[in-house]
């Protein structure tokens, strides 16, 4: 039975109580309730049926509110606090759209014109934790919304933003599959996840990021998904040094409404996602729930099969206009075949130059077929051999994302929000002797990673006049380690926890025309006593001294006048915090029967400074928006592990090799980006980036100091395009150029693998029906050039189709 660190479980629903005793009861009311309605127009007038309001709160974070204009336009927010708000308004599948800043004194009336626009979101919240008309934003962001999700029908939230300048998504094999995301040309761990705003990471990885749940993340009940590209350690923390995704799910409200999605094909492949989503007459309670399954029976050469289940769902109560509580839940369990990494067996190494660069030629499939047999195969001019299939090699993972917060306005343009989240991760490896690698082990066996965080935060919200917005909080965090190997009695447990405190002020001058954001944090840590069952470890009595962490950032925006051009500069310096397998790490050898310790508790955060500035430029009202970023990040301290110059005779935990703080590089380059919408049924959006990343010590052989796996270029493209109000197009590109690698077991050889070219295209048809339910046929043709690459030399699926269903209600 596993043990917990301090703070068991029995314990968190009193700490719980007792925070939402003291939200609802220690203040005042404060607050009126006051209405905000008006119609929704168009450009010449007329009214807007139909269309998704969203109305964001300036402060307590960006809560959110829905609502749909009825047939006359009208719309309606009934009982809200005064103060300032974000109206954000979209129609006819998000090809109209609009946004206004609303002060709410009173009942007040407006009128909200949406126009043919470029620009995906007109409101986004990452950017600062307080929602931003796109024009007040001085950070370089994008954002993938439903709408556009739906029409290109993705499964996965990593596929959904491949598309985005600066990203660079990386699936080995199939949906489910291993996968990695690389901001700006840094690493993949300087990425950090936000779900609702919240942190969501495996305390388990060695890194203590969010990496190794990338490919769990379906499209559940995904309302949208900002990526914010920059330093973003001043607002969230650790691990935000290259960028910050945040998947935001949907809240509901109105009638009850939702969709079930049913298809299949391709891979042998079948998802159903049934959804509903809608809230009470006034909208006191609103309420959203999806559920996502996934079976894929066969996957890459039809031996790689994956199962996901993915249940999502937000529950919101108003107790007053000005007092709320929110629960959210998401749930995940995936269960995958593994599959052998390349190998470099003499057959093809003898095809290696003498010197120099290798160029990377997989062995051909055919003769990968009986390679994995064990009979004599033809090399031909192969470099190679794939990744190959193992029939008893599993991982078996799950995530649990609890998160429950209570705000409260109490004055105008005040208010606190007092939040818990709670974030439980667990994977396992299976493997036995079937497969072909060269470490099968003799007997199956299991290994088993187990994460824990929780998180308490306290947060402050106020709006001085008209041009100056501030935040400040406090997060309480708790961490907690656990691995354990079923061929073993070894067990690993750590714990640790950390204090942080965080401060934001936005100010506006210049009738609002210049912006200027300035932000800090503080996180100090407490480590606690590892424990190793199966061994002493050289930790114990050993006084923990780890640094603290802590963090700037400035950004500015300012529209030059009587323009449409914005320029706009970000700076900021961010960290990652050591994980606790980077400062108490070990491995048990079940040969030697004994542990090897890597860690380093007084291991420093790893830092960075990151500049990027960039200009916005929109063109034809608004429907064209031009933007270019130059962007430039310092990694000054880093966490490797390393043998070859670790300093073992002064280390003062007696190890021969570990993790140690060293130097890092520099990554610079340039994002371009063109979105348009040339008409109400057309939109588009190209992206460029280049990348070029170094590091100050050699990484593959003595001479290549690139970064391993890192493509220069990149060059993406996703368009729709509406034909007679029925059919939709939905196309998207994505092209790297080659990178270079030094596998495993290919001698320490520098290889060249060619980057890859996926074209995805959706064809829909919306079905005529009622109002009261709508059918869309559609089906969608991955890889659509069937272009067969090799990411890090594991074979990707070629073209492959599926098709479905998809009933509104």
């Amino acid at each position: 039975m596993r043990d917990r660190i301090q703070a068991p479980s029995a314990q968190r629903p009193a700490l719980l109580l007792a925070i939402a005793a003291v939200a609802l009861f220690g203040f005042p009311a404060g607050v009126l309730a006051d209405d905000l309605s008006g119609r929704v127009i168009d450009p010449q007038g007329s009214v807007v049926p139909r269309a998704e309001l969203l109305l964001y709160e300036r402060t307590g974070g960006g809560q959110l509110r829905e609502d749909v204009s009825g047939p006359d336009g009208q719309f309606t927010f009934s009982d809200i606090p005064s103060g300032e708000y974000v109206l954000e308004g979209r129609a006819s599948g998000g090809s109209l759209s609009g946004s206004a800043v609303v002060i709410v004194s009173g009942d007040r009336i407006l009128d909200l014109e949406l126009a043919i626009s470029g620009i995906t979101a007109e409101v986004v919240v990452t950017a600062s934790t307080t929602p931003l008309a796109i024009q007040e934003v001085a950070k370089a962001i994008d954002v993938v919304d439903a709408e556009e999700i739906a029409l290109r029908n993705e499964l996965s939230v990593t596929e959904a933003i491949r598309t985005i300048p600066g990203i660079r998504v990386q699936t080995l094999r199939g949906p489910g599959s291993y996968t990695t995301i690389q901001t700006r040309g840094l690493r993949g761990h300087d990425t950090a996840l936000l779900v609702d705003g919240m942190r969501f990471r495996d305390a388990a990885s060695p890194q203590g990021d969010a990496t190794a749940f990338f490919e769990s993340l379906a499209t559940v009940d995904t309302e949208r998904i900002e990526v914010l590209r920059g330093s973003g350690s001043s607002l969230y923390g650790s691990s935000a040094m290259a960028g910050v995704i945040n998947v935001t799910s949907r809240t509901g409200a109105g009638p009850p409404q939702g969709d079930v999605l049913i298809e299949g094909g391709g891979l042998g492949l079948v998802r159903t996602v049934p959804s509903i989503r809608g809230g009470t007459a006034n909208n006191r309670l609103s309420y959203s729930a999806a559920m996502a399954y996934i079976n894929m029976t066969g996957g890459v050469r039809g031996e790689n099969p994956y199962e996901s289940i993915s249940p999502q769902a937000t529950l919101r109560y108003h107790f007053t206009p000005g007092l709320s509580a929110t629960g959210r839940i998401w749930y995940t369990r995936d269960d995958l075949r593994l599959t052998e990494s390349p190998a470099f067996p003499a057959a093809v190494t003898d095809n290696f130059p003498a010197a120099g660069i290798v160029p990377a030629r997989a062995l051909a499939t055919d003769q990968l077929a009986r390679f994995e047999a064990g009979q004599p195969y033809q090399a031909g001019g192969a470099t190679f051999v794939p990744s190959q299939n193992d029939p008893d090699a599993n991982r078996e993972s799950s995530f649990l994302i609890g998160s429950a917060a209570v705000q409260h306005t109490v004055a105008a343009n005040t208010t606190y929000r007092i939040s818990y989240s709670g974030v439980d991760t667990n994977r396992a490896f299976l493997d036995g002797p079937l497969g072909g690698g060269p470490f099968e082990p003799a007997t199956s066996n299991r290994s088993r990673y187990d994460g824990r965080t929780d998180t308490l935060q306290a947060r402050l919200d106020s709006v001085f006049g008209t041009s100056n917005t501030f935040s400040a909080g406090y997060e309480l965090e708790r961490e907690e380690y656990f691995s354990a190997r079923s061929d073993t009695a070894s067990t690993v447990t750590i714990g640790s926890l950390s204090h942080s405190l965080y401060a934001q002020d936005r100010l506006d001058f210049l009738n609002g025309r210049l912006q200027a954001t300035v932000g800090g944090r503080l996180q100090a840590f407490s480590l606690q006593d590892p424990s190793f069952v199966g061994s002493d470890h050289p930790y114990a009595g050993v006084p923990f001294d780890a640094p603290t962490a802590y963090t700037g950032d400035l950004s500015v925006a300012y529209f030059l006048p009587e323009s449409d051009t914005k320029l706009r500069v970000h700076v900021g310096n961010s960290y990652r915090a050591p994980a606790s397998f980077e400062r108490f790490g070990g491995s048990f050898s079940s040969f030697s029967g004994s542990y090897s310790f890597w860690g380093d508790p007084g291991l420093k955060p790893e830092r960075s400074v990151a500049f990027d500035a960039g200009v916005d430029q929109w063109l034809a009202n608004s429907r064209v928006q031009l933007t270019g970023t130059f962007f430039y990040t310092d990694l000054l301290e880093t966490i490797i592990f390393d043998f070859a110059n670790f300093p073992a005779a002064t280390d003062p935990f007696g190890r021969f090799g570990g993790y140690r703080n060293t130097g890092g590089g520099q990554a610079r380059g340039v994002e371009l980006s063109v979105q348009a919408a040339p008409a109400a049924s057309s939109s588009l959006r190209v992206a460029y980036t280049y990348t070029d990343s170094v590091s100050e010590t050699p990484t593959i052989g003595d001479d290549f100091y690139g970064i391993p796996g890192l493509s220069d270029h990149m060059f993406t493209l996703t368009a729709t395009q509406w034909i007679a109000r029925r059919v939709n197009l939905a196309f998207d590109l994505f092209a790297v150029s080659d990178y270079y690698l030094s596998p495993y077991g290919a001698g320490g050889r520098q290889m060249i693998f060619g980057g890859p070219v996926k074209a995805d295209l959706v064809v829909r048809y919306d079905l005529p029906t009622g109002d009261a339910l709508r059918l869309d046929l559609y089906g969608k043709v991955d890889n659509l050039f069937n272009n067969f690459y090799y990411e890090d030399g594991f074979l990707g699926p070629g073209r492959w189709a599926i098709g479905g269903m998809r009933f509104r209600y």
